[in-house]
């Protein structure tokens, strides 16, 4: 029993370095300039609002970490925050850091699911358990590329429900040059 656990873990390793290499060359995929809408789910009303968003996005010198300027409205102003996103080689995790108006968040996500077929066809599923609406929530994201179309999405399951889960916002923006 314990020599085929041993075993299992060895073919699981590899698997998993792919799965980061997999997430890694999917974040290195979206580098570019990206417009299109941010867009929301108010929980009083139910209904979705869209506002403009642009992304200037780029990896750093050495590829392990993509630098993302974001730009959009909130009614009556601009807003613009910096996300810095990595996998972490020891954990195997997505690490973003979040910076808008003199506030900063650290994020640590679990991968559990990567697809990834080519720079312009790619999808990558990452969650953590936290909160949402001030209540405990799985929080699941899930980033897509399809040619020249970007898309994110972030779902949110209540843990004191059963249910499904809930989409709350997401991204959908094409690159600015047209690819």
């Amino acid at each position: 029993m314990k020599y085929k656990l041993m075993i299992a873990l060895l073919f699981a390793i590899p698997m998993l370095a792919q799965a980061d290499d997999s997430a890694l060359a999917a974040l290195k995929a979206s580098a570019g300039t990206w417009e299109g809408e941010l867009y929301y789910l108010d929980y009083q009303s139910g209904k979705r609002f869209g506002i403009p968003m642009r992304i200037d996005a780029e990896m750093t010198p050495d590829g392990a970490t993509l630098v993302r300027r974001l730009t959009f409205t909130d009614p009556g102003r601009m807003v613009h925050a910096v996300n810095l996103a990595t996998i972490d080689r020891d954990s195997g995790e997505l690490v973003e850091a979040y910076f808008r108006e003199g506030r900063g968040e650290l994020l640590s996500y679990s991968i559990v699911g990567v697809e990834y077929a080519s720079e312009t066809q790619w999808r990558v599923v990452y969650q953590q358990d936290g909160e949402d609406d001030d209540r405990p929530a799985r929080i699941r994201h899930t980033m897509a590329r399809d040619g020249a179309l970007m898309t994110s999405s972030k779902e949110v399951r209540f843990l004191d429900e059963e249910g499904k889960f809930l989409l709350r916002n997401g991204t959908e923006v094409r690159l600015a040059d047209g690819e």
